[in-house]
Formats: C-alpha cells, sequence, structure tokens
C-alpha cells in the first residue's frame, strides 16, 4: 500500500492534489459539478448533505445510482482513477435509528454500544456511505447545550468507553469488509465546554483540565484504530482549534499517535477570519494547513488558495504530499481502489432488518433510567385500564432525536401504540393532554402514563436552551391528572438533562425514557409493564434547576475542602440545596441489591490494586446491577477531583443469587496529567468507594496504593 500511495503522490499534479484535500457538498443541482470535477481528477470526497445543519434539516433521499456515477467518473475517467470517499453524519443509526449517544451511554455496556454502531455501520454502508462523522467525543460542560444528545456526558472514563465501543463497531478490525465504515473522532477539542451552552462559542480550557477531562476519549479512540478526526470549530486560549499545532500535530499526531487524517469541520477553515486569527482566505488555509488539517469540509478554500500559499513560501509541498499520503491511505485500508461501488439492488428489508429493530430496542431497553418509583411499577398486563396522554403519547418523529438520518417516522413504535400492544386495545386509552379530554375521560382509567418531554427541533446543532426546566403546561398534564386522585406515571421523552424538581410531586413513578429511536415506544412499554426490570444509570448530572449549571459530578475540591455536590454546603447557594436533583450514576431498578463483603488489595504479580465485593439480588426481580468505584487521589501535586470514576461492572444477577465482582485499578487507571502536561503516577493515600452512584456508596475506605513504575 505505502508504495502504490508513493507513485500516486508523485504522479498527481498539484490540482489533483488539492482535489484530494477538499471534500464537496452533493445536492441533485450539482450532480454535473461534481462528475465534472471527478473526471479531471479533482474530487476527493462528497459529504452527504445540503448544509451544516443537517441534523436538523430533511436531506435529499440519496440515489446510490448517481453516487456510482460520480464514482465512475473518478475510477474510470480520471488519469489517475482515484476513488471518491462519502462521508455522512450518521450519528446514532441509518434507517433503524438507535437511542442518542448520551442515552447509549446510560447502557454502560461496550456491547451493545459497539453493536448499535455495528448496525450504523451495515445499514448505512448500503446506502451510499463509506465514512461517518461520528463518534462524537466532547465531554460536555452544560445541558443547555444542545449537541449534549451526541456526546457520551460528563465523565472521561464512560467518555473512553464510548469512543472505544462506537470506533470498534464501525470500522471493526478490517474496513474493507462489508458493513463497515470509516469512523471519525470529533471534536478535537474542547468543544463541549462552550460558554455558556453556546454553540460554537468559545471554550475555556487550562491545559490541565483539558488533558484530563477532554483528551481521554480521544486517546481511547486513536488506540482502537480510529480512521479520522474531525477539528473544533472553538477556540481554546485564544487559539481557534482549526489553527492549532499545538493541539492537531503536538499533541494529537505525536503525542498520541494518531496516523489517519484530519477533517475541518464545516466551513471551519473559512471561519478562521470571523475568529479573527487571520485576515484572508490564503492566511486561513495556511494556517489550518500547517496546523495539521488534511481536508478542508466543503468551504474549498484550500483548493481556492494553497497553490500561492506555496508560491509565497507560506505552505510547503511537503505538508501537501503528507496530508495526500493520509487520505488515500484511508481509502486504501477502505477498500475503495478494490471496490468503489455499491449495490444498486438492495431492498428496504434488506437494510431495516428485524433483527436490527430487535437490536434497537434491546439498547433502547438498556439505556431508559428509572427515576422515581413508589411502587406502582410495574404495572400488571390487561388488568386494569390504562390512560396514555401529553404531548408525546402519540409522538414519533421527536423520538427518533437530532440527527436520525434515513430514520422515518413512520417506522417508529409510539408510547401508546406500546402501551396498547402490550396492555391490549380494550384496555387501553390515548389522548393528547388537555383538561378536557381529561375530565371526559377520567372514569375510564386510575393510572395515567403522562408522556412528556422536549422536540428533537431543540437538540442538537446550533440549539442552546436558556432554561431546561420541563415547560408549565406539561407539569400541569401531570398535576391535574394527580388532583383527579389517579396514579400517575410519567414517561419523558428528552435529549438532554431536564429541570424536574416541579413535576416530581406530581408523580408517583418517572421514567427517562430519552431520544430513544425506533424502538422507544416498545422499549418503554416492556419496563411498564415489566417485561424487562430497567438498567439504565446516568452519565450525567440531573440540576435542580438552570442556575445550578455547571454541576458535575467529578468537580474540584475548593480552599474551604467543600464538596458541595454530595452535601448542602453553607457557602454554595441559599435558596435551593447544592446537591444535584439526581446525580451521576443514578438509577433505580424493580429490585433490590445488596453489597458486602468488601476486600482491598494489591496484586503485586500483575500489578493492580484489586478492590472486591458481593452483590446479593434480594428482590423479587431478576435484574441487571452497575456497580461503581470510585477513587479520590487524597494528596497530589495537583489539585484533584473530589472522586473520579475508575471502574465500573454490569452484571445480571437473578432474584436470590449473588455475584462476586473485582475491580481491578491499573497504574493507568490511577495516574493523571501533571501541571506540566505529563502522564504521572505518585503512589500515596487514595479513598475508594463503591456503590450504586457517586453517592449512594456501600463501601468507603483510605488505602495506600504503590504500584511499580
Amino acid at each position: 500500500m505505502k508504495e502504490k500511495i508513493e507513485q500516486l503522490i508523485a504522479q498527481m499534479t498539484l490540482d489533483e492534489k488539492l482535489g484530494q484535500l477538499t471534500q464537496e457538498f452533493l445536492t441533485d443541482s450539482r450532480m454535473e459539478e461534481m462528475e465534472e470535477k471527478a473526471e479531471k481528477g479533482e474530487l476527493g470526497s462528497l459529504i452527504l448533505a445540503n448544509s451544516a445543519m443537517a441534523g436538523a434539516n430533511e436531506q435529499e433521499k440519496l440515489q446510490l445510482s448517481k453516487l456510482n456515477k460520480i464514482q465512475r467518473a473518478a475510477v474510470e475517467k480520471s488519469r489517475l482513477g482515484i476513488p471518491v470517499i462519502n462521508g455522512r453524519d450518521i450519528i446514532h443509526g441509518s434507517r433503524t435509528v438507535f437511542p442518542i449517544p448520551l442515552a447509549q451511554t446510560a447502557t454502560w455496556d461496550y456491547e451493545l454500544i459497539r453493536d448499535a454502531a455495528a448496525v450504523m455501520a451495515e445499514e448505512a454502508s448500503k446506502e451510499g456511505v463509506h465514512w461517518t462523522f461520528a463518534p462524537m467525543l466532547d465531554v460536555c460542560c452544560d445541558p443547555r447545550w444542545g449537541r449534549i444528545i451526541e456526546c457520551s456526558g460528563e465523565d472521561p472514563l464512560l467518555g473512553c468507553l464510548f469512543a472505544k465501543a462506537s470506533v470498534q463497531g464501525i470500522q471493526g478490525n478490517d474496513m474493507s469488509k462489508p458493513g463497515k465504515l470509516a469512523a471519525c473522532a470529533k471534536h478535537f477539542i474542547g468543544y463541549g465546554a462552550s460558554s455558556g451552552g453556546r454553540d460554537k462559542d468559545a471554550a475555556e480550557w487550562s491545559d490541565y483540565s483539558l488533558r484530563n477531562r477532554a483528551l481521554p476519549a480521544f486517546r481511547a479512540a486513536v488506540d482502537a484504530g480510529v480512521a479520522t478526526v474531525m477539528s473544533s470549530f472553538n477556540e481554546i486560549s485564544g487559539q481557534p482549534a482549526t489553527a492549532s499545532k499545538y493541539h492537531l500535530t503536538d499533541i494529537l499526531r505525536h503525542e498520541l499517535g494518531f496516523e489517519g487524517f484530519v477533517i475541518s469541520d464545516w466551513d471551519a477553515v473559512l471561519r478562521l477570519k470571523c475568529q479573527g486569527v487571520s485576515e484572508d482566505d490564503e492566511t486561513s488555509a495556511a494556517l489550518a494547513i500547517n496546523a495539521g488539517v488534511d481536508m478542508d469540509m466543503v468551504d474549498c478554500v484550500y483548493k481556492n488558495n494553497i497553490k500561492s500559499a506555496i508560491e509565497k513560501g507560506l505552505v510547503s509541498i511537503e505538508r501537501v504530499n503528507d496530508a495526500v499520503r493520509r487520505v488515500l491511505k484511508v481509502k486504501f485500508e477502505l477498500g475503495l481502489f478494490e471496490n468503489p461501488y455499491f449495490d444498486e439492488d438492495v431492498s428496504p428489508q434488506q437494510i431495516m432488518t428485524c433483527e436490527n429493530i430487535q437490536k434497537a430496542k434491546e439498547v433502547s431497553e438498556h439505556s431508559m433510567v428509572l427515576l422515581k418509583n413508589n411502587g406502582i411499577l410495574p404495572l400488571k398486563k390487561g388488568e386494569k385500564t390504562v390512560a396514555v396522554m401529553g404531548p408525546y403519547a402519540e409522538e414519533k418523529e421527536a423520538l427518533m432525536g437530532s440527527w436520525h438520518a434515513g430514520g422515518r417516522k413512520e417506522d417508529v413504535v409510539s408510547l401508546a401504540e406500546g402501551v396498547t400492544a402490550l396492555n391490549g386495545a380494550d384496555k387501553t386509552v390515548s389522548y393528547p393532554c388537555c383538561a378536557e379530554d381529561m375530565w371526559i375521560h377520567s372514569g375510564l382509567s386510575d393510572t395515567y402514563i403522562v408522556a412528556l418531554g422536549e422536540s428533537h427541533h431543540i437538540t442538537g446543532e446550533g440549539t442552546t436552551m436558556v432554561n431546561i426546566e420541563l415547560s408549565a403546561g406539561q407539569i400541569d398534564c401531570a398535576k391535574r391528572a394527580k388532583e383527579m386522585g389517579k396514579k400517575v406515571i410519567a414517561v419523558i421523552f428528552a435529549g438532554r438533562p431536564l429541570g424536574l424538581e416541579s413535576l416530581l410531586p406530581w408523580c408517583d413513578a418517572v421514567l427517562w425514557a430519552w431520544h430513544g429511536g425506533t424502538a422507544c415506544g416498545t422499549a418503554a412499554a416492556e419496563i411498564i409493564f415489566g417485561d424487562f426490570n430497567p438498567c439504565g444509570k446516568l452519565p450525567v448530572t440531573f440540576p435542580r434547576s438552570t442556575g445550578q449549571i455547571p454541576i458535575q459530578y467529578n468537580h474540584q475540591r475548593n480552599e474551604l475542602g467543600l464538596r458541595w455536590y454530595y452535601e448542602q454546603a453553607h457557602y454554595v447557594a441559599r435558596n435551593t440545596a447544592s446537591t444535584p436533583l439526581f446525580e451521576f450514576g443514578y438509577g433505580l431498578s424493580y429490585t433490590e441489591f445488596e453489597y458486602s463483603d468488601f476486600g482491598f488489595r494489591v496484586n503485586e504479580k500483575e500489578n493492580v490494586a484489586e478492590i472486591s465485593c458481593k452483590i446479593r439480588n434480594t428482590g423479587e426481580f431478576d435484574g441487571w446491577e452497575i456497580a461503581e468505584c470510585y477513587v479520590n487521589d487524597v494528596v497530589a501535586s495537583a489539585a484533584r477531583p473530589v472522586k473520579e470514576l475508575k471502574a465500573f461492572e454490569k452484571v445480571f444477577i437473578p432474584k436470590g443469587g449473588t455475584k462476586d465482582v473485582v475491580f481491578r485499578l491499573t497504574k493507568n487507571d490511577l495516574s493523571f496529567y501533571d501541571i506540566r502536561g505529563n502522564w504521572v503516577f505518585e503512589p500515596g493515600d487514595f479513598v475508594i468507594e463503591i456503590g450504586k452512584s457517586c453517592k449512594d456508596i456501600c463501601f468507603a475506605e483510605r488505602k495506600y496504593i504503590s504500584l511499580k513504575r
């Protein structure tokens, strides 16, 4: 492969090279133009989208015949026959829509996340896609940010889990095999801390925080062999990430060892002028390519300006060749030179299969989080008439969430449909949330399932919510039902944490169903009626109100030593509790789990610290439990968080059964980046906690740990 790449580079003109470093967007109106560029050998990549806001807008249906036509122009009519690579934002499903990534992380399950990514890649590969702009690995610092739906939450370890599982599912062990795509880890780096949750705003990170919180997931993706990385819009310390050689070359390439190619985000090179570090497109092109951006998305700044930048000595031909080399390497690894065309005879039934829908339901079931239950759940099927009401009772499209690619609302099962299928049409009524309907139907049922939430249109790219409280009108649905003497079960479909403090008093149970995808309504119904015991746990903190933001479980200790997240602190707030409404790692089950027999030892032979316990299912239901291990470095050379998730185990325990759980902490698990950017392990005292969430701790002990350097 290396020899072939060097032979191609030696034969390419500069225009052909710049074509490989430019991604064009494709619509029907641009077909002829793209064919002409492909025939000239000046089309390297297509993005199958009509705007930067493709996640919120309807997209043109992809026609494989048109994509093959462009590819034939590139492969059969161009001078060197280099194939085009097609990219698209396939974020959480192609035709079969899975729960949003934030919800997938609530499964705390590597295999489920990997399987969801594999189905996504398999379907997308049959619909004209070679390369997906996923996974999104930003650590979210503010739930007002609409793009929280695409990430894995607030924790670095869960971010690593999501990164590895997603890359493995999308790419497999060989990207050239059928059903696999190239993955793209984005956005490098720091985008999740956009100021005030305002999308594409500046992000303030110290290098210490960036390395310890934002970098681990990208390291995990690189270690998993991710093919590409996307640079971020935001600036860090006055430097736009797209123009930052420190981040894209010094850290990503040299420190992490990334060998694939870097693509800019949509128009990000052009926007360097808006960010005030460039006065013209030529300077922007030079800044970005010298920083380490290999491919320019959409704006054609590279294609139109790098030639003159080379003539002026602003860019070297060696840097251009290196970028082309990286792009060609990924194309070879994808097998595009051997198999450039799509099968145009694939039927819809071969894409969205029954097996894929079943997998989507399984992931959705494991992702849902039971936030409250006073004993009303699970309901018994067919025993009593149940009323399904509220603005999301019969909603379908919103359940798919933002960035639902080729998902179709007619394939989605609504909550009302899911409940009716299990409880029977003669025992289920559904109607919108309005006072008149509630009174008309009030005598039919003593149990109301109230479907609440937020539209997918107010999540995703380009969206920010100033207020995350659930609307007063939706709360009123539950309140009116409760005031009529009904048992109230709230099922909430949303893409971000919402303020629920005003809702909880009016509900006997609350099931957080996320934007759960194609099979979301079925999964929620199966939990409500006990066919599946809920096991999801929160990957992100739920604040009491917007005013508590930012609030994360792994905060730094302050000069008073306060752990305000975990206990009411006089110095933090006087008009509300300082603790979250629902903490990181929280989630209820229909059964009870009892922890016992805590043990600790340093296994010197394997150079690991082993923390063990027994978990017994003492309730009446079989169920999954996620045991969580947190660590606090008591005294270190730099201030460390009050606690950090360092390990977890998800185990299935039948009722009456017991499982032994052992957490194995390596030197890497207990290491951190110091203030000079060095990865260090410092022997000393560590507080080790095992619990059901970051607050519900069953064991906590201080232990001295010294592992071999």
